[in-house]
């Protein structure tokens, strides 16, 4: 029993590092996408490259789960989770591309503490949700209704903060299967990961952190709570949400707006995409 413990406590440590090596070498790349102006234009002009390597990534973790045979040959299974890792990194750049960095850095900290942090509720609670698994799909399927509903009013009748409430509701969908699968790999419970499983549950990790960040992008790009204030942050190309086909003769920065006559501001006042009610989706 001792070395039972000992060892589901060395898996344990193996999966957090594991997760912790994917999110650094997630932000790694987010930076420099986000930083070099010709990698994020290329993103912004082309990208279905993005959505190409998300869509295969999904592909490649469905596999990975479903044959289990794959997760455990020596080698093979560490090259298709860096590939499936690194399609995902791959597959945010055209949203990494159309934000800052201080609101990238700011959100990527905020969703690494709440994934860890209930990553430590669920390893502390005393209730077993590996038991009560039923319990958590319910309360996902619930929670599902309000965000399709939520959601819709956001894209159809943009009411205030609807798209806040479906990305909270959400949140808490994932945060929840976190403490789920804290319990898997910590053990002690009614449901365990097996102890040579540590890249899949590395995976889970890593997805759930994914949804919770995917989600903080509206934030980034539209409302810019970091780089608001920045002195020293340069703004992205206007057109965040696309990127319009320029002449050779034109000018990016130095274009009028079109809507500076009729609003009243000067030509060189640029709206922001929530001033100028962009429908996003």
């Amino acid at each position: 029993m001792r070395a039972y413990r000992r060892a589901r406590r060395k898996f344990a440590c193996v999966v957090y590092m594991v997760t912790i090596a994917w999110m650094i070498l997630a932000l790694v790349q987010w930076l420099l996408v986000s930083l070099i102006s010709d990698i994020s234009l290329v993103f912004i002009q082309f990208y279905w490259i993005s959505v190409i390597f998300f869509a295969l990534a999904m592909v490649m973790v469905t596999l990975f789960i479903f044959f289990e045979r794959i997760r455990f040959i020596i080698g093979l299974n560490w090259l298709i989770t860096v590939l499936i890792v690194e399609f995902v990194i791959i597959g945010l750049f055209a949203l990494v591309a159309r934000t800052l960095w201080p609101d990238l850095i700011m959100w990527f900290f905020i969703c690494v503490l709440l994934v860890f942090l209930f990553v430590l509720l669920g390893s502390i609670m005393p209730h077993d949700f590996t038991l009560d698994v039923v319990i958590l799909f319910v309360l996902a399927f619930i929670f599902l209704i309000v965000t399709i509903f939520f959601i819709m009013m956001h894209i159809l009748i943009a009411m205030p903060y609807s798209f806040v409430v479906f990305q909270l509701f959400i949140s808490v969908i994932v945060l929840l299967f976190v403490m789920y699968h804290a319990q898997t790999i910590n053990g002690g419970r009614f449901a365990e990961m097996r102890l040579n499983d540590h890249l899949l549950a590395s995976l889970i990790l890593f997805h759930d952190f994914i949804i919770i960040f995917l989600l903080t992008f509206y934030a980034q790009i539209v409302y810019r709570i970091a780089s608001r204030n920045s002195t020293t942050t340069v703004a992205p190309p206007f057109g965040t949400w696309f990127l319009p086909t320029l002449r050779p003769d034109e000018d990016l920065t130095t274009e009028a707006d079109p809507n500076a006559e009729d609003s009243g501001n000067s030509p060189d006042e640029v709206l922001s995409p929530d001033e100028q009610s962009i429908v996003f989706f």
